[in-house]
């Protein structure tokens, strides 16, 4: 139930208890006196018996002396007083303060009539009125008043147990919203504010427990843990993306430090040798330039990825024709592999246009091939492909990896490059777009050499262009690099993706 509901219901209620237990009180008060007013009227009668003998006698109802009923006062006592009454309203007699002074008074007749033979119950006493007739004519009318001396004496003990059940029913009431609000407000409270406070002083948060609340304050909790962990998840980010920073600056250091040293020592020959002969000193200046052209490829990298990885860099689509633009991109790389000595194998299957970035996309595929010959084993083949969703996957692709392929390039037309050679172990197949992070090749000894930022680049060019990357790897059929690219009127590769990740 929703918090507002609930308070108001409790409110409603709150309110109305109290009201429906003073109803309650009252008519078991009602009760307990009717059922207490039928055993002293029992009572009663039988001890107004011989008073009302007496009192029926036809000679007392006269105008007349009191000393000539000295039996009356007798009859009265403490608890019992009784009047008498002519039928004209004129009292004849009391038994209540002196009877000379007090006799002579005059009822109302319309007081004195009302009421006959039923018994009045009052708080304090009980009245009784009846007529007395001589030979068919009324002579009187006598009226008894009789004190309650046990409902009296039982008053105090009725209060206690009247105040004690208030008491008892409002400090169960009490105790009852007290409760109530304990476990719809301030339990919730003080779950989220020790979990502010767990967070506040970086420890890890404790499991949820127990079922999820539906009110506002179960919202307020949700809310406050997915805040929890986005802030969590960006702090996590943003440790990583400073620790690959320091990785960079590190490693970049180290890759500057050979060539500067290069440099430095050739410059240094060349400052000192003037006997060196000029081809030898021509051959100190090629090599100080293609140390300084490699310090600029490094740099320029470094550049790149660090450009690619912001928010705010955009890079500026153009529209193509995807058979004549990737026709053209890949024919360069012909004529580069059979000057090495491998053999391609090339396709072009595609019907689609493309949104892209011309010269990024140049970029990736210039850092996929390269990467493909430097770790091809001598005279080996390199595979070289561009397929749309709708065509058949290259016979050369590995048979084992077909049924993957064609799950990830649902809705996508995939860049293939693939080289023969050893397969990249696992663990380092799960890093190789990290940078720095290249495939030791144990064969050759060592790592294959490069900057090691250009899969990593490849991979953020192809997430500016709305598509990924990935890599497989197994023995005896090499290494493919797929980037899956969206094709216009076909926008189902994000999501296609995404769902796919939260499979993994």
């Amino acid at each position: 139930m929703k918090l507002k509901y609930w308070l108001i219901l409790a409110f409603l209620i709150v309110m109305l208890l109290p009201v429906a237990a003073g109803w309650a009180l009252f008519s078991l008060y009602n009760y307990y006196e009717n059922q207490r007013s039928v055993k002293e009227y029992v009572e009663l009668s039988e001890r107004l018996a011989p008073i009302e003998q007496v009192l029926n006698h036809p000679t007392l109802y006269q105008l007349q002396s009191p000393e000539r009923h000295p039996s009356l006062p007798k009859l009265a006592n403490e608890q019992i007083s009784f009047n008498l009454y002519l039928p004209s309203g004129i009292r004849v007699f009391t038994s209540g303060g002196d009877a000379r002074t007090t006799s002579g008074y005059t009822m109302r007749t319309s007081d004195l009539y009302r009421n006959l033979y039923h018994l009045q119950i009052r708080h304090r006493t009980f009245s009784l009125k009846k007529p007395v007739w001589h030979q068919g004519e009324l002579v009187g009318i006598y009226e008894i008043t009789m004190l309650r001396q046990d409902w009296l004496d039982g008053i105090s003990i009725r209060t206690t147990w009247v105040v004690s059940g208030a008491v008892l029913f409002f400090g169960l009431l009490y105790g009852t919203v007290l409760w109530l609000l304990s476990r719809k407000l301030f339990y919730p409270m003080k779950m989220l504010m020790n979990r502010m406070h767990t967070f506040a002083r970086g420890e890890e948060p404790e499991g949820i427990r127990g079922r999820i609340r539906n009110d506002e304050m179960g919202m307020l909790l949700q809310q406050f843990d997915a805040m929890q962990q986005t802030i969590r998840h960006t702090q996590m980010e943003v440790e990583k993306q400073q620790k690959e920073k320091e990785m960079i600056v590190a490693s970049l250091s180290h890759d500057l430090k050979t060539p500067l040293m290069s440099i430095s020592a050739y410059a240094e020959a060349l400052s000192m040798d003037i006997r060196s002969e000029q081809l030898e000193r021509q051959e100190y200046k090629e090599v100080i330039a293609r140390n300084v052209g490699r310090m600029k490829q490094m740099i320029g990298e470094l550049e790149m990825y660090t450009a690619l990885g912001s928010d705010d860099s955009e890079l500026a689509m153009v529209e193509v024709e995807g058979e004549e633009f990737f026709e053209m991109l890949l024919g360069s790389y012909r004529e580069l592999a059979e000057r090495k000595n491998y053999t391609i194998q090339m396709s072009v299957c595609t019907n689609h246009s493309y949104r892209i970035h011309p010269e990024s996309l140049m970029r990736l595929t210039d850092n996929l091939v390269h990467n493909a010959l430097r770790y091809a084993p001598p005279s080996g083949k390199i595979g070289l492909a561009i397929i749309d969703s709708s065509e058949e996957l290259p016979e050369w692709i590995n048979l084992s990896q077909r049924a993957e392929l064609d799950t990830y390039r649902i809705g996508a037309t995939i860049i293939l490059v693939q080289n023969e050679g050893p397969a990249i172990p696992p663990e380092q197949l799960e890093r190789i777009f990290e940078p720095y992070v290249q495939y030791h090749n144990q064969e050759r000894q060592g790592y294959a050499g490069g900057s090691g930022l250009g899969l990593s680049i490849a991979r953020r060019i192809a997430l500016k262009h709305g598509g990924d990357m990935r890599m497989w790897s197994s023995e005896h059929y090499g290494t493919v690099a797929v980037c899956g690219l969206p094709e216009l009127g076909n926008g189902g590769f994000s999501e296609i993706l995404t769902k796919e990740d939260e499979g993994l």
